[in-house]
């Protein structure tokens, strides 16, 4: 451990006091990634800030919680890709043999391009990689890159990856959203699991409008976190890509706790549905998209917009 004298500041010599006090200049020494990581491995909600891995749970019982109330702040509307050259292992610390955050070429600082082109990428086409069950996919898997954040902290973005599985459903509920000229911004999200199949895959529903001081604070967040922003959605180059992918892998758990959102008081109307029979149902036309300022409360609005249809 490191000795140090006695330093207080009311003690300072005379040529120091009065001097600009800074932050610790040395905090990056022991940080190991400029933001959080949401892991959605095994079906349970893990948050990985650096070294230290969080279990969410719901309540004082410390069992897993089985969703996530967020507000999805921003989108790389581009899929991203990740490939690795001998096939991902559980529990791997290292770096993707080539990725790409934009879907059409690989990153500047991937260890070894693939191709030129992701479109042109043997990896990137289907049947390139047989799954343990006979399946066929892509040796080169996608995904979609979201900043979240809970509506009670909304300046502590994170990232989360949607992985391929569950592109589709992400999909629909984009267009759910259009529809209806909401930004996901603009709504309160809630992130669950499809217990229908073995695999993670997630599921989005609306199930409210987020307030007006909720929203001006998003809308700082955007403004004032913007390189951070950026990082996440990978639309900036990350600081450090190799811990980032690492960040989202399995790692020691740190015994620990986050309470889940609360369990509200009164039944919430069943939100965004996203099954491929409601994007079937005819779009009213030249329905102009009700806003939340024509309305007099939340609860109006939401009626109004009707987010079962």
């Amino acid at each position: 451990m490191n000795e140090m004298v006695a330093i207080t500041a009311s003690k300072l010599p005379a040529h120091l006091q009065g001097k600009v006090k800074t932050d610790n200049v040395f905090a990056a020494a022991v940080s190991v990634g400029g933001f959080p990581v949401v892991s959605i491995k095994g079906k349970v909600f893990h948050i990985q800030r650096g070294d230290e891995r969080t279990l969410v749970t719901k309540g004082d019982d410390g069992e897993p919680a089985s969703f996530l109330e967020t507000v999805i702040v921003a989108v790389n509307p581009s899929k991203s890709k990740v490939f690795y050259d001998s096939g991902y292992q559980d529990g791997s610390v290292a770096k993707p043999t080539c990725y790409s955050n934009d879907g059409i070429a690989p990153a500047g600082d991937a260890d070894e391009p693939q191709a030129k082109k992701c479109q042109a990428c043997p990896h990137n086409q289907w049947g390139s990689r047989i799954t343990d069950n006979g399946g066929k996919g892509k040796a080169c898997s996608d995904s979609m890159r979201l900043a979240i954040a809970s509506p009670d902290q909304l300046n502590d973005p994170m990232l989360l990856r949607v992985p391929a599985a569950s592109l589709k459903t992400l999909g629909q509920f984009g267009q759910q959203l259009g529809k209806r000229g909401v930004e996901p911004h603009h709504v309160v999200t809630k992130i669950g699991f499809d217990h229908n199949v073995a695999h993670p895959s997630l599921t989005f529903k609306a199930i409210r409008f987020v307030e007006a001081n909720e929203l001006s604070e998003v809308e700082a967040v955007i403004n004032l976190e913007a390189e951070t922003i950026g990082q996440i959605t990978g639309i900036a180059n990350p600081v450090t890509p190799e811990v980032e992918y690492r960040a989202a892998e399995p790692a020691p758990v740190k015994a620990a706790k986050i309470e889940a959102p609360k369990t509200a008081p009164t039944p919430e109307p069943e939100p965004v549905a996203v099954a491929d029979d409601v994007l079937a149902e005819p779009v009213p036309p030249k329905k102009v998209a009700a806003k939340v300022d024509d309305y007099d409360s939340i609860d109006e609005a939401l009626d109004n917009l009707d987010f079962d249809d």
